[in-house]
């Protein structure tokens, strides 16, 4: 195998013996646990046991269990009571564990640009959950063939679903066959595994010698005490892509499928149920010539390991024959088996056994085989190329490091894949900024989880922030109940994560509004994290700028750099052009963001902004118009303004005894008086008013009427067209005109009239708009807009200054996340330096119990219970039982007794 037909495993789930989820398995491994549940005579009679069963000398009361397997979120996957109850438990658990797996690869399906397989496999279904349904319903619930289509109904995956039976090595072939899938291009990303999951759980079995079952409850790979496997539940998958488009696509790499075999043992061997030194000795050799490696070279082998006394040897002298014909050398190839640790878990043995290695591999790390004493001298260990391995130990650390793993299923089903660690990533730096992280998920609570297990996640130190970000924005799948928070590091980040803030849900109500304030507001700065961040921002506002400089000789770039530039924005024109360019470049990206405006709302020369947004000019000649009116109107007769609190009524009746005043703008809960300097003096000494406005003149007055009259005939001569989206006049508080706005007469009378922004906000409230975008520094339209007795919480202001302490940055991620709450496709993805993706916390299922109130069917047998796992040459099967069980799961408990 070449690496352009390479696959990478760039995701996994699993749920087994002891470990809930993939990282503590790691840990488990690491640490030397079993996680074999032993149970006692209680427990046992509880889930159905036969008592006298139960105390037979022989009964071994252990089982490797799957924490919580009666359980599964049936909401989160949309099903009804009945039909989770009714569905086959591997099923559920499968389909979990496959929507987990594409978090951790950081893959959403819906937006992935490709087709996902699934490869599949599961055991039987306790027949006493088969329901009474009708013949097909019921056999769609629990028969094996349903497993994979299941799962890519579910997740809305259109690649190839199959499911593939071969008794314990069903998951390796599983992982087979989606890696065939990928080299074919019949899929572009494929999730494989199996699982294994008998309900009741709390059952033992009966010891029989020579038999496959343990004599203890131990599994015991390659000791001279070895005498068989112990039952399992679990489940595991993995997501696989063809490895150049994993690294193309950022994704983090866990291990890599080098190549991979199938063969079947034929008829040869002395029994259907007996493994074949032949063709496990082959298939190892298929699969190290498909990847191209020579045995010498490999480091690892996770084996089949079912501790019985036949198996074993069989399976290391086929391992040493494989071997021996590359290298004589011995000793060099550690042997490990993880059914020590967890048992047989069935059909998802040789996935778990896969994951164990690739974790291995990841970590560069030896992890223990439990149970070895003393080696089982039919394996002649001391001539072959490998050791137990019995200790936590380091793997190289540099360099490629490869492994094999093994599973062999009943009727001569061998699989044998070669792994190979995963290639080293290139090293980056990372900047020190503010990132927004966008959290969803299925309900509230669910966001609520997610966020503090990505605190915790974070002060892990494990990933960039860049790559929690991408992966939240690009690789997880998009739910209704949403979270936006924005960090500048790590530390912040957890911290705010942990914060009590309420969940937003994605709503319908998105009819926008376009807000674009007026003069007086704008500062240095303002604008440059957009230019840094947004691209159509940036292209607009250069364009513009450019313009600028060539037609009026006015470098509006000034505005874009911090710095002490309050003389320069004191100038008229250049706040004015200043602000229209920014204005009109936010509008021009969020429109590209596809947030398109039912209406527009500006303030003052912000009209001028939204005039072009609608199309009454070309973006050009809206540059004409606004470099009039700033040129024009700041040649005015000196004079001043001042905001007054309280409704309209009582600022006239003020005005009734103040000749030479008057109102320039009426806004909700407050005016904007203006006239000659030494009358707005007089009322500030006399205590009226809360703010000057120190623009220069009294605009909005008849004070201004001869330059707005020269405005309005330069205006004039400016062509027009018809405007294609609502805005709001100043001039009459209500829509606009179009025939009146192409007027120069109209612009005339806007300069020097009453901005009537009061009945301007009360129209746009009006309006079926719920969403209000303030395209400017500040906040003084949303602030109008929400001190507003129309305002309800179904409305979303929307400001680019949200907290004056943060930066601008901050300020603009954090618009841009209440966008994508509110349930806009703001691609945030677009807003980190680096694509890569990284395995984060996945979606949290809630634990809900399907299977109480179920009433167990009885057997008459004394012996029943389930046998499950692969019989070995001359081992036959304990007979077939049926568990019965009088007493719902949910109020089982078991001990663990080592």
């Amino acid at each position: 195998m070449t690496e352009s037909n390479a696959i990478a495993i760039v995701g996994l789930a699993c749920r087994l013996p002891g470990a809930e989820n993939a990282g503590q398995y790691w840990r488990n491994l690491r640490a030397g646990v079993e996680g074999i549940t032993r149970f006692d005579l209680p427990t046992l009679v509880a889930a159905g046991v036969d008592p006298a069963l139960a105390r037979h000398p022989r009964y071994v009361p252990a089982r490797g269990v799957l924490a919580g397997g009666e359980c599964f979120d049936r909401r989160f996957f949309g099903y009804s009571p009945a039909e989770a109850a009714a569905m086959d438990p591997q099923q559920r658990v499968f389909l979990e564990s496959s929507s987990a797996a594409l978090d951790d690869a950081g893959l959403d399906p819906r937006r992935f640009d490709g087709w996902v397989g699934v490869y599949a496999g599961c055991d039987m279904m306790n027949p006493a959950l088969q329901g009474n349904g009708d013949g097909l319903s019921r056999m769609i619930d629990y028969d094996k063939d349903y497993i994979a289509t299941r799962v890519a109904y579910k997740l809305g995956l259109r690649g190839p679903a199959m499911t593939v039976q071969s008794a314990c090595s069903t998951s390796l072939v599983a992982v087979h066959q989606a890696a065939q899938s990928l080299l074919n291009y019949e899929c572009d990303a494929a999730l494989a595994g199996g699982a294994s999951l008998w309900l009741p759980q709390a059952t033992g079995y009966l010891h029989e010698e020579g038999y496959i079952e343990s004599a203890d409850g131990h599994c015991r790979p390659f000791d001279a005490a070895a005498s068989g496997t112990v039952g399992s539940s679990g489940v595991a998958v993995v997501v696989l892509r063809r490895l150049e488009d994993a690294l193309a696509d950022g994704h983090r790499i866990v291990a890599v499928i080098r190549g991979s075999a199938l063969n079947n043992d034929g008829g040869t061997k002395i029994g259907y149920t007996a493994p074949s030194f032949d063709g496990q000795r082959d298939v190892i050799r298929f699969a190290q010539a498909q990847a191209g490696v020579d045995a010498a070279d490999i480091a690892y082998v996770e084996a089949h390991g079912t501790a019985t006394r036949v198996g074993d040897p069989i399976e290391v002298a086929a391992l040493t024959a494989a071997f021996r014909e590359a290298t004589d050398a011995v000793g060099f190839c550690w042997l490990g088996a993880v059914k020590s640790n967890i048992g047989h878990t069935g059909a998802a043995a040789g996935a778990a056994g896969l994951i164990k290695a690739a974790l291995m591999l990841k970590h560069r790390e030896l992890v223990p085989t439990l149970h070895y004493r003393t080696p089982n001298p039919g394996l002649e260990l001391d001539s072959s190329p490998f050791r137990i391995a019995t200790e936590l130990a380091p793997l190289p650390a540099e360099g490629a490091v490869l492994a094999g793993v093994s599973a062999f299923g009943v009727g001569g089903t061998n699989a044998h894949v070669i792994l190979e660690s995963p290639p080293t990533a290139p090293s980056r730096t990372s900047r020190t900024r503010p990132r927004v992280f966008c959290v969803s998920g299925s309900t509230p609570a669910a966001v609520r989880t997610i966020r503090t297990e990505l605190a915790d996640h974070l002060e892990a130190g494990e990933d960039a922030l860049d790559d929690v970000a991408y992966t939240l924005a690009a690789g997880r799948r998009q739910f209704p109940h949403r979270s936006a928070v924005v960090a500048a590091d790590r530390a912040q980040a957890a911290e705010v994560l942990r914060t009590d803030e309420p969940v937003s849900q994605v709503s319908a109500e998105r009819d926008t509004a376009f807000l674009f304030p007026g003069t007086s507001v704008l500062r240095a700065g303002f604008g440059g994290a957009a230019h840094r961040t947004l691209p159509v921002f940036r292209e607009v506002f250069d364009g513009l700028a450019a313009e600028t400089r060539a037609k009026f000789g006015i470098d509006i770039a000034t505005v874009l750099r911090p710095g002490d530039h309050v003389e320069w924005l004191r100038t008229l024109v250049h706040e004015q052009l200043a602000l229209f360019a920014i204005g009109f470049a936010f509008a021009r990206q969020l429109q590209e963001f596809g947030l398109e405006p039912k209406a527009m709302l500006g303030h003052s020369a912000g009209e001028c902004v939204a005039a072009a947004v609608a199309g009454l000019w070309t973006p050009s000649d809206a540059l004409r118009v606004v470099h009039a009116r700033g040129t024009i109107l700041d040649d005015v007769e000196p004079g001043r303004m001042l905001a007054v609190q309280g409704p309209p009524e009582q600022v006239r009746e003020l005005l009734a005894t103040r000749p030479g005043l008057a109102v320039a703008i009426e806004a909700p809960r407050y005016s904007v008086l203006a006239g000659p300097i030494e009358l707005i003096d007089q009322l500030r000494t006399e205590g009226f008013g809360d703010r000057v406005l120190d623009l220069g003149g009294a605009y909005h007055t008849a004070a201004v009427r001869p330059a707005a009259d020269r405005l309005g005939r330069v205006v004039a001569e400016i062509p027009t067209t018809t405007p294609s989206l609502p805005y709001l006049s100043n001039l009459t508080g209500g829509w606009a005109d179009p025939a009146a706005v192409a007027r120069g007469d109209y612009w005339a009378d806007h300069a020097a009239g009453t901005v009537r922004l009061a009945d301007d906000v009360e129209t746009l409230l009006g309006s079926s708009c719920r969403v209000f975008v303030e395209l400017g520094p500040g906040q003084t339209m949303t602030r109008m807009l929400r001190a507003h007795p129309a305002w309800t919480p179904a409305h979303l202001a929307v400001p680019l200054t949200r907290r004056a302490e943060d930066s601008d940055e901050e300020n603009l991620l954090a618009a841009l996340g209440a966008l994508w709450e509110r349930g806009f496709d703001i691609p945030v993805e677009d807003l980190t330096d680096e694509k890569v993706r990284c395995a984060l916390p996945p979606h949290p299922f809630e634990a809900i119990d399907c299977e109480t109130g179920r009433r167990w069917a009885t057997s008459p047998s004394a012996t029943a219970r389930r046998h499950d796992v692969i019989v070995t040459v001359g081992e036959v099967p304990a007979p077939e039982l049926v568990p019965a069980m009088t007493t719902p799961p949910s109020t089982v408990t078991a001990s663990t007794v080592d």
